[in-house]
């Protein structure tokens, strides 16, 4: 999937290290550059725009991790729902009092029924369920009861990995065993609806390398690239994307922002069309 940089290269498909992720400020994360061949290797570009790249591990915890809650919330729900109906009670109730609230009025003085007692311990764990993924959907930096969260509703994490490992998650595209500057390899995964840029000044030093103690003594303020997590970091480019991955997550890359969404057929005037062969 991927090749060692080429000297003096910085094109589509170059991934390079010390780049910024929006949501992931302690990880060290990578750029993978989008800018067409074409202007990149003639000079005209007048800036480099690539995309973010995280280690697999810190992405589950943080947008893998809101994907997965956001399943278990629906799941959760779905439940509240069906128990709702099972007392004959308006689902519409979730829509104007908490899950507490609902609870602690139609549910609690059934927890000494026999028929309902087991249905009370389901429901409040349910609950329990929500409530905390409610909370921890909020929070990014929870990192280790959003790991613990994860483990106890492992249905969920494989199921939104087995997406991404299918390149089927919108928004994201998974590098296998990507090149690390410190010379180790990781699954990682570009984050495809975020983009971000750099003038070809910087394009050039980045290509040639950029220390942290250099930059130090150069950065603006309010220029986000490079950015170093660590005191050993260095700015350079580290691997470039190779045919046809790198087509695909241009192809990935575009879909996102170049959708026509147009109305549905009438499928009752389709079918109608066929009757002349008997199928209408």
């Amino acid at each position: 999937m991927f090749d060692a940089p080429r000297e003096n290269e910085f094109t589509q498909g170059t991934v390079f290290s010390c780049a910024y992720a929006e949501e992931y400020p302690e990880t060290s994360a990578y750029g993978l550059v989008v800018t067409a061949r074409c202007d990149a290797v003639q000079d005209k570009a007048p800036i480099f725009s690539y995309i973010p790249v995280v280690p697999l591990h810190d992405w589950m915890l943080s947008d893998g991790a809101n994907l997965a809650m956001d399943r278990i919330n629906a799941e959760c729900l779905n439940s509240l729902r069906n128990s709702l109906r099972d007392a004959s009670l308006s689902e519409s109730l979730l829509e104007t009092k908490t899950v507490s609230e609902i609870y602690e009025s139609h549910f609690k003085p059934k927890e000494s029924e026999k028929a309902w007692s087991a249905r009370c311990a389901k429901i409040r764990a349910c609950i329990e369920t929500y409530g905390r993924n409610q909370r921890l959907r909020e929070s990014r930096n929870l990192k280790e009861e959003r790991r613990t969260h994860l483990v106890a509703n492992s249905g969920k994490v494989d199921a939104v990995l087995k997406e991404l490992s299918g390149n089927r998650l919108n928004g994201f595209y998974l590098l296998c065993d990507m090149p690390l500057l410190s010379g180790t390899e990781a699954n990682c995964v570009a984050l495809l609806r975020e983009i971000h840029h750099i003038p070809p000044k910087l394009a050039r030093e980045i290509v040639a390398g950029i220390t942290m103690q250099d930059w130090v003594k150069q950065r603006e303020e309010i220029v986000r690239c490079p950015r170093f997590v660590a005191s050993d970091d260095l700015a350079a480019p580290v691997a470039k994307l190779k045919s046809p991955w790198i087509e695909h997550v241009m192809q990935n890359f575009t879909m996102l922002f170049a959708r026509i969404g147009v109305a549905d057929n009438d499928l009752a005037a389709v079918k109608q069309s066929l009757s002349i062969i008997g199928l209408g």
